[in-house]
């Protein structure tokens, strides 16, 4: 038995291993350097909502749970790629790959949102990002964030409120789930 095999059971003195998952399945390679072609940009804009004027604009494509950010994936000549929707977004603003050692920030504080500029989604430090979050009251110490607990089911309302059209009501509501733990401050 090499090392990569897992011991799954033994049924009369034989034992039964598998082998992990390669990097490839039904013939595609999931590929980290994969550059987005313009089907997978057009494709993802086709799941954003722009809200009027200065407003955020809104993922209602996939969302990850727990951390309600949305999740963005193509493929191209068998190659399959998947990032948040925001990260996505920046690339295709600055036209390559985010600089090691910077993240996306949601300086508008809204995890669905898409739109790369200053007071929205920006590059900066992980430093910078919680900094930003430790002064807007989302992030305490090496504590889970406030609201963490209902982040997921927060953008749930949020993707839903405006999946058909901007709706400003809507999207008010939504913004205004409360979490499930009396103890943690609202999110937003």
């Amino acid at each position: 038995m090499s090392g990569k095999d897992i011991p799954l059971f033994e049924l009369a003195g034989e034992e039964r291993t598998a082998t992990p998952l390669p990097r490839v399945r039904r013939g595609v390679t999931f590929d980290s350097s994969l550059r987005p072609d313009e089907k997978a940009i057009r494709r993802f804009w086709s799941n954003v909502v722009r809200g009027p004027g200065s407003a955020c604009w809104l993922w209602v494509g996939p969302i990850s749970t727990p951390d309600g950010y949305g999740r963005f994936s193509w493929q191209v000549g068998g190659h399959r790629r998947t990032v948040s929707a925001h990260r996505f977004a920046l690339m295709i603003a600055t036209g390559k790959e985010i600089p090691q050692g910077l993240v996306g920030e949601h300086f508008c504080c809204e995890p669905l949102c898409v739109r790369a500029g200053s007071y929205h989604v920006r590059l900066t430090t992980q430093a910078e990002n919680i900094s930003w979050a430790v002064d807007r009251g989302r992030h305490a110490g090496s504590s889970p964030g406030s609201g963490s607990a209902g982040r997921a089911l927060r953008s749930q309302l949020v993707r839903a409120a405006v999946r058909n059209g901007w709706d400003e009501d809507a999207l008010r509501a939504a913004r205004d789930f409360n979490v499930l733990d009396e103890n943690q401050s609202r999110l937003w």
